[in-house]
């Protein structure tokens, strides 16, 4: 979790409402995030470690840290595996 993600350049995106969504510009996929997915990848800046950024979420949100690490380790893996997201 000390690895620092970085957005796709590739990827347009806006916040609407405390959810994001994100287009490719590259295939034309786009994607959908909840309040929750909204915040961490509004806080994802190619620096912030995924550690420092799950600290941060847990100032914003009522949950158990267990959880949320779970969670977002979920969550990395899918923005990875569909070229959202690049690690530093």
């Amino acid at each position: 979790m000390e690895i620092s993600p970085k957005k796709n350049s590739d990827i347009i995106w806006r916040n609407i409402k405390g959810e994001a969504v994100l287009l490719n510009l590259v295939d034309g996929s786009y994607f959908g995030l909840n309040t929750v997915g909204s915040s961490f990848w509004e806080k994802v800046d190619g620096e912030k470690t995924i550690e420092e950024t799950i600290d941060l979420l847990l100032q914003e949100y009522k949950v158990e840290r267990d959880v949320l690490v779970r969670d977002i380790e979920e969550f990395v893996g899918n923005l990875k595996d569909n070229g959202l997201i690049s690690f530093e």
